[in-house]
């Protein structure tokens, strides 16, 4: 698929146009409609602004001038937990939203200003409490390589609009993972950078102190362009060393791995050490097991503070599944809460000491491929384990902690993709994202 860089590239040289990527668009979605990728759509005022766009680089090529933006031209869309100027939001759920405000998403404003044309809404998780991609309120959003399969949450509209050709990128958010989980399964790029790198001004919050924004894309070109809109930060400075080190936290994955992504982990790590790295066993089960326990009582809490006045009338509008854990979170007393804060610092210590001594983390995204829709529980290497933790439970201690992440494609489970996951330092996006860039061009992507 043409990348989100290729095509602004065939609209600065006149060999596509917006209304063309739009028409484009269009077809996909009509394609791909029982995917149910989008939430929202209005395809003629999608029409009117390319029309204007269009007409805005015809003047400046006839003025031999440069087009204002770096992303004049291409379809972005948006999850369905951000403002958009003239567009409905409901964030997969029939609750009542708290007041978010007057005014557009900072993130979405950046991608408009950069000139985008903001296509659509994507269906996600209900408010973004989920990492499968299934609600009984606005339909499952369905895996494009398997639609038996789930396409990953809670940003799941998102990566399939992107996977379906519905716009070169998707901007999401990640709480535990809700980008580079969708983004795995769909054999995309997420990347979630550091805590507060893209404000979340303007959109819905799950968990205050987890939320983080950033955008599902087709590479890490993209990816990286995508990050220095919405966050205004350059990563021109990241640098990959003449012999990168990352740490696998092999103790930890034993245990959860299922025995295809064990056998597609262990056979990259193989092809890996034919080349200048060096890949440092990092003994981490003990610290990632503390931050898995941590998340979901801060989460929850969060959720249930977030949804205050609704859960006070009854919780009306919730689906079971989204209510029941932020009840859980009301009944947690404030000693409870601060307990898990403070081993949220100390696992935030720990993960700053190990990835001290190398340049990344290197995992799988999700200790299983993509399970199938409605599946509960999946078979690791010592037995059965929730969906909820072998998914989740690979990327959530990383947003606790603020880190940057991204996930990219590198392997099958028969037809269905798996996702490579790099974690690097607080605020060592550049460099991260030079990682990634570094490992596609060792080969480390999809065939």
């Amino acid at each position: 698929m043409t990348t989100l860089i290729q095509t602004l590239r065939a609209l600065r040289e006149g060999r596509t146009t917006t209304l063309a990527l739009l028409e484009a668009a269009r077809g996909a979605a009509e394609e791909g409609a029982r995917l149910n990728a989008l939430a929202w759509v209005d395809w003629n005022e999608a029409h009117r602004i390319a029309t204007r766009l269009d007409e805005e680089r015809a003047a400046c090529r006839r003025r031999e001038t440069q087009v204002p933006g770096r992303l004049h031209g291409v379809l972005v869309t948006i999850k369905d937990l951000f403002k958009v100027e003239g567009m409905p939001m409901h964030a997969g759920t029939r609750a009542a939203l708290p007041d978010l405000g007057s005014g557009e998403a900072i993130a979405v404003q950046r991608l408009r200003e950069a000139g985008a044309l903001i296509l659509a809404k994507t269906n996600m998780h209900e408010i973004a409490l989920g990492a499968s991609g299934e609600n009984p309120w606005t339909g499952d959003v369905l895996n494009p390589f398997d639609p038996e399969h789930q396409a990953g949450g809670s940003s799941s509209g998102a990566a399939v609009a992107t996977a379906l050709g519905i716009g070169l990128a998707g901007l999401g958010s990640d709480t535990g993972g809700s980008i580079r989980i969708p983004a795995a399964f769909c054999g995309l790029v997420g990347f979630k950078p550091s805590f507060g790198a893209i404000p979340l001004e303007g959109a819905l919050h799950l968990s205050w102190t987890c939320d983080h924004a950033g955008a599902i894309a087709r590479d890490l070109a993209d990816s990286t362009l995508l990050y220095e809109v919405m966050s205004r930060r350059s990563a021109a400075h990241g640098a990959v060393g003449r012999r990168p080190r990352l740490g696998v936290p092999e103790d930890w994955l034993a245990p959860r791995l299922s025995a295809e992504v064990a056998g597609a982990f262990e056979a990259l790590l193989s092809r890996l050490r034919a080349h200048p790295i060096d890949l440092v066993v990092c003994p981490m089960k003990p610290l990632l097991d503390r931050a898995w326990g941590c998340y979901s009582p801060i989460v929850r809490a969060e959720a249930a503070w977030v949804h205050r006045e609704v859960l006070s009338r009854g919780g009306s509008g919730f689906s079971e599944a989204v209510l029941a854990p932020m009840r859980l979170g009301e009944q947690l007393s404030a000693i409870q809460y601060l307990d898990a804060m403070q081993t949220r610092k100390e696992v935030i210590e720990g993960l700053r000491r190990c990835l001290a001594g190398v340049d990344a983390l290197i995992l799988p995204t999700s200790a299983v491929a993509p399970p199938r829709r409605g599946q509960i529980g999946v078979l690791g290497v010592q037995g059965t384990m929730p969906v909820r933790d072998a998914v989740l439970g690979q990327t959530a201690p990383f947003s606790l902690a603020g880190l940057p992440a991204l996930s990219m494609p590198y392997a099958w489970a028969g037809k269905l993709p798996l996702g490579l996951q790099l974690v690097g330092a607080a605020d060592s996006d550049a460099r991260l994202l030079a990682l990634g860039r570094w490992l596609e061009g060792l080969g480390v992507r999809l065939a």
